[in-house]
């Protein structure tokens, strides 16, 4: 009797799973329903708002645009019931584009589609590439651009390998305003750097060349660190506490660190090169602390002065010039508790800042910490390494 019931019990269970699952809508299908009225169009930069009213029909629960963009992709976008609108972005040309409108009940069923054109003014795309500029800078080339509306762009750095094919070498994705970015490591010989706008839409711009299409890499070194030494003036903070000292600041060793005394912040110390030089850039390295950095006295904002000539040993900041505001950005944007490996090895290479090639030669820089990612009184810069060439 038990094993007729097992029986029994398997070939429910088989004629179950052999039942097809049909996914239906739930509610039932009431037909199409009624299409939006009063259609208008706003035009914007590389797409449009349109604007409608919805039938007064308690079905309707939203309204589909269909579009298709100037490289061939066929988009759709979504509005609920509470919208009276829709934004549809991503074209690269300012051409008319037709969009079709349907309303959509409940079922799933779509109404008629209301035709409306749109115009896009000129795409953010354009807009960025427009403004590229391509120069020569230290060690490679340096590449400029503004975004002036703030799009997520990607813009994309290409220079020939060692058989001549011109390669990717670096993609910065940016929404900020003003952007930098400098391609270095090459010899002082001419080459090809070119540069490439994309959007989030498969739009790309032609590929941007300097003027010339080639450039010079300037000539760049980094500065050796038997001359330097670092200075006391006056004001200047000493960063010879808890283990740490000045000259430990640029002694090639990144597990030691300068270390600056309770409620030092600001924390200016004084760097002489030993040589007078135009420089083109330097490195900070945070100290790893706990197995790991953007914590404790870290270094997170500071800004930058340098001279040409011996200062003062006052340290009057009337003879020095302000040349950067500066902070140690952490890539992931996660919170000071999360270090991602990209945070990492961001920290492990060093944070570089660039100096303006407008600079003259200078042989002091002094910087200055304020800030520090533990939010402490006092920081532990690891060390500074500092590039250019000397004069």
């Amino acid at each position: 009797m038990k094993k007729f019931f097992l029986v029994i019990i398997v070939f429910a269970g088989a004629l179950h799973a052999c039942t097809k699952k049909v996914n239906e809508p739930i509610s039932p299908k009431t037909g199409k329903p009624g299409e939006v009225t009063e259609v208008s169009v706003a035009n914007l930069n590389g797409g449009a708002t349109i604007t409608y009213r919805i039938p007064n029909q308690a079905e309707v629960i939203s309204v589909k645009a269909v579009y298709t963009l100037s490289n061939g992709k066929q988009y759709e976008a979504l509005s609920s019931m509470y919208e009276n609108k829709l934004t549809l972005m991503g074209y690269n040309d300012e051409n008319e584009h037709e969009v079709l409108l349907y309303t959509v009940n409940r079922a799933q069923e779509l109404s008629d589609p209301v035709k409306c054109t749109i115009k896009p003014k000129i795409s953010p795309l354009k807009l960025a590439a427009a403004t590229v500029h391509v120069q020569e800078d230290f060690g490679g080339a340096r590449f400029s651009w503004q975004n002036e509306l703030k799009s997520p762009l990607a813009f994309e750095m290409y220079t020939p390998d060692s058989l001549g094919r011109m390669t990717l070498v670096r993609v910065i994705n940016s929404q900020v305003e003003e952007g930098t970015q400098a391609l270095r490591g090459y010899p002082p010989v001419p080459r090809v750097f070119g540069l490439v706008v994309k959007d989030n839409f498969g739009n790309r711009s032609d590929t941007i060349f300097p003027p010339n299409r080639k450039l010079t890499p300037l000539f760049e070194e980094r500065l050796p660190k038997n001359a330097m030494s670092i200075m006391r003036l006056a004001n200047d903070q000493s960063f010879t506490n808890w283990e740490g000292s000045d000259q430990k600041i640029i002694d090639d060793d990144l597990t030691s660190f300068g270390h600056s005394a309770s409620s030092s912040l600001p924390a200016p110390f004084t760097l002489d090169l030993g040589v007078t030089a135009k420089v083109s850039r330097f490195v900070l390295f945070q100290r790893k602390f706990s197995d790991s950095y953007y914590n404790w006295g870290n270094p997170r904002t500071f800004d930058v002065y340098v001279r040409a000539t011996a200062p003062s040993q006052s340290g009057d900041w009337s003879e020095w010039t302000k040349v950067m505001e500066a902070e140690v950005i952490k890539p992931s944007g996660a919170s000071t508790s999360t270090v991602t490996d990209d945070d990492l090895r961001a920290a492990e290479n060093g944070h570089e800042f660039t100096f303006d090639l407008s600079l003259e030669p200078v042989r002091y820089i002094r910087i200055v910490v304020r800030s520090t990612w533990g939010s402490t009184t006092f920081t532990h810069p690891a060390e500074v390494d500092v590039y250019g060439e000397r004069k």
